[in-house]
């Protein structure tokens, strides 16, 4: 395997390959490789979340109890 990252300037590349890949059958993928900026750290993700749902009314399901047998009983 052979991975190299790259930050192109044009939209044309050219690779170096290694000499052993010479005649032999090779796929290229280009994937975009995004860095996590300070501002999209888990823990604004998690305020993200609480804020967007926050809006949304609280259920309690502390009495709530699941019977599987009922729950699967079709007749």
């Amino acid at each position: 395997m052979f991975i190299k990252t790259i930050i192109p300037d044009s939209t044309s590349v050219t690779i170096q390959l290694p000499e052993s890949y010479v005649g032999e059958e090779v796929r290229l993928i280009a994937v975009v490789e995004k860095k996590w900026n300070k501002s999209h750290q888990p823990e604004d993700k998690v305020d993200m979340i609480r804020k967007k749902y926050s809006a949304y009314p609280r259920i309690d399901l502390s009495g709530f109890s699941f019977n599987r047998d009922e729950a699967n009983d079709f007749s």
